[in-house]
Order: structure tokens, then C-alpha cells, then sequence
């Protein structure tokens, strides 16, 4: 137990959690003054002894603009911080009694940018009451189980794992599973409130709309295929809600710059060969944003954001998808030939300054 001249926080009424094998303490604690007490260990190429991922500057500034309710009005953190307490800290009749130690008593397990978001240099002196769950004198070998279990296993989970018991895992399983998903997506794109296709997908044939569930699922399908960005083994955007969330932000964005062409059948943006070309221009951002080491998804979801994308959408709106503009040039830009002609045209307008 503690030694006598240790000094101690206000002692926190807390309950007790068993949980299998473990043990935790469940309380609220100021940001602030649990940041005090914080630590960490970065587990890089050089430190392989660490547990954590280091700190990202950018996510830190994400979250205390949010913290200072710059974003969407007076900030909500309900999830845990996960920690663990040096074996100076215990227990006792329903409150924990833990050792003040600067920046060395509370191990972080999760909840790092969270907290740190918390500095002064993020959030000013802006506080907030945490909840945090605190083990007690965790061996670095269950530190490492429970950040891996945390941070893997309820993370984005690689559905390959899921098909593993698909013995060809491109086979008629995964076909079905192309269809689905990619369906799922179109619908999801045709109800939802704040798409740009609400209600402009024909979902069963006829009713005069601008492109056809069909089309849109073969668009779709295509970056479902091996080395595309829906692929399975891509570390981003396998997953369902991840998918829709970056079709959204993209397709929204895209509507912003080309108002007046947008579901307009006189021009080519939202027919299939439109979809199909700017879904190919999605890739090649993600391609170039990825070559900048810019972090697209984290373990909450989707990052990305129209300001990541806008400098290509600023370029690539000088050029209008015109009908009339490519027959009168002996374009025509139909089928997939013509999904390839145009795809090279925003390659050359949006990244090699053509017009």
C-alpha cells in the first residue's frame, strides 16, 4: 500500500466491477485534474516496449474545438477513460484514494486524445467531469490485452475474419455479399434526409429518374473489387456505416460546386458514366490523401472531411460534364469505354492542369 508521505487526491466515492479475471473501479474525475496524473508509452518502430499510438495533433485540435463547442453547440463526452493506477492507489469503503503522482500515477489505456484534448494549449481552461473506469497495478501484459481488445477485436472489425469460414472467399458468397452491400448503400443514399440523391435513384424501374438502382450498384460494386477502396482488405472503409458516411460527404460536396447540373439529364454528372468517372476521382484523392499521410478513419468512424477534399473539387469544377459540349468535341462517353475516357479527363483537369 501508499507510503505515508504520499500525497493524495480528494478521495472519490466509487463501486466496485468484477469482470472475469478483472477488477475496476468506476467514478468521475475532473479532465483536468486526471490529466495531471496522466501518462502514456507510444509503441513505435523504435519503442517496441510501448502499448499506446502516439498522439495525433490534428485529432487533438478536432476535439477541443469540439470541447470549446465550436462545432456543434455544448460538448458531450459520456464514453470511459481507461485507466491504470499504480499500486500506490487503492480502494476503500466505496471511494478510491489515489496518489497525486505528476504525469506519472494514471496509465492511459484508452481515451488518450480525449483527455489530452484537455490541455490548455487545446481547449484553454475549459473542464469537464469524465467518467473513468480505473484498473489497480495492471502487469504491462494485461495493459497490452485490454488496449488490444479495445482498440481490435470492438474496433472496425475486418470482415474478413467474418468470411473466414468462406472457403473462396470470391466465390458466389462474396458475390451475394457485393449485391447486398452495394445495395444497401444505394438505398441508404436514396431515403436518406441529407443526401443529394434523395428520392433521384429509380429504385424499381421506370419513374423518370436520372440513374436506375442497377447502374448505381454497378458503380457501387466496383470499388467493392480486390484493391479498391470498399475492398475488405483495405484498413479504412470496409465497414457498412464508413462506406455511407464517405459516399455522402463526397456526393454532398460534389452537388455543392455543380447546383445547376446536378440531376439535370442535359449533362453527364449524375448518369452512370458521371457516377461511375467522379466515384473514380473519389479513389484518387483517397490515393493522393493517403501519399500526404493524412488519417482518414479512426476508431469512432469517418475523419474526412470536405475541407480534405475541396481543393480537388475546385479544380475539377471548371469542367461542367456537358452532354452537348462532349458530342459537339466526337465524345459520346457511353458504356465503359466511356466511363474510362472520362475518368482520364478528370485525371488530367483536377491533378495535370488540363482544361
Amino acid at each position: 500500500m501508499s507510503s505515508n508521505k504520499l500525497e493524495f487526491l480528494p478521495r472519490i466515492p466509487a463501486f466496485k466491477v468484477e469482470q472475469g479475471d478483472f477488477t475496476f473501479y468506476v467514478f468521475h474525475l475532473s479532465a483536468k485534474t486526471l490529466l495531471s496524473i496522466a501518462y502514456t508509452s507510444e509503441r513505435t518502430q523504435f519503442n517496441r516496449t510501448g502499448i499506446q499510438r502516439g498522439l495525433r495533433k490534428d485529432r487533438l485540435r478536432d476535439i477541443g474545438t469540439y470541447i470549446k463547442g465550436e462545432k456543434s453547440g455544448p460538448p458531450i463526452l459520456p464514453n470511459t477513460i481507461i485507466i491504470s493506477l499504480s499500486n500506490d492507489s487503492f480502494f476503500r469503503d466505496g471511494h478510491m484514494h489515489i496518489a497525486n503522482q505528476l504525469h506519472g500515477e494514471a496509465f492511459i489505456l484508452d481515451g488518450q486524445h480525449r483527455l489530452w484534448a484537455f490541455d490548455e494549449k487545446w481547449c484553454g481552461d475549459i473542464d469537464l467531469e469524465l467518467v473513468v473506469s480505473a484498473f489497480i497495478d495492471l502487469q504491462d501484459k494485461d495493459k497490452a490485452n485490454i488496449f488490444r481488445t479495445i482498440n481490435g477485436e470492438q474496433r472496425k472489425i475486418n470482415p474478413s475474419l467474418v468470411y473466414d469460414l468462406i472457403p473462396m472467399l470470391r466465390g458466389e458468397d462474396w458475390v451475394k455479399f457485393e449485391d447486398q452491400r452495394a445495395h444497401d448503400l444505394v438505398e441508404e443514399l436514396n431515403t436518406h434526409q441529407d443526401s443529394p440523391w434523395k428520392d433521384q435513384i429509380s429504385m424499381v424501374g421506370g419513374g423518370g429518374q436520372i440513374i436506375s438502382l442497377s447502374s448505381f450498384m454497378t458503380a457501387i460494386k466496383k470499388l467493392l473489387k480486390k484493391g479498391h477502396i470498399f475492398d475488405s482488405d483495405d484498413p479504412d472503409f470496409f465497414e457498412a456505416s464508413i462506406q455511407f458516411e464517405l459516399l455522402l460527404l463526397f456526393f454532398k460536396s460534389l452537388a455543392d460546386i455543380y447546383s445547376m447540373e446536378w440531376n439535370n439529364k442535359k449533362f453527364l454528372l449524375c448518369k452512370y458514366v458521371g457516377v461511375s468517372a467522379t466515384l473514380n476521382f473519389l479513389e484518387m484523392i483517397i490515393k493522393v490523401l493517403r501519399e500526404g499521410n493524412h488519417a482518414l478513419t479512426d476508431k469512432d468512424g469517418l475523419i474526412m472531411t470536405k475541407k480534405m477534399i475541396s481543393l480537388y473539387l475546385k479544380k475539377l469544377s471548371e469542367y461542367r460534364f456537358s452532354a452537348e459540349e462532349a458530342k459537339k468535341k466526337g465524345l459520346s462517353y457511353v458504356g465503359e469505354g466511356g466511363i474510362t475516357q472520362l475518368t482520364s479527363r478528370i485525371r488530367k483537369i483536377v491533378f495535370e492542369g488540363e482544361i
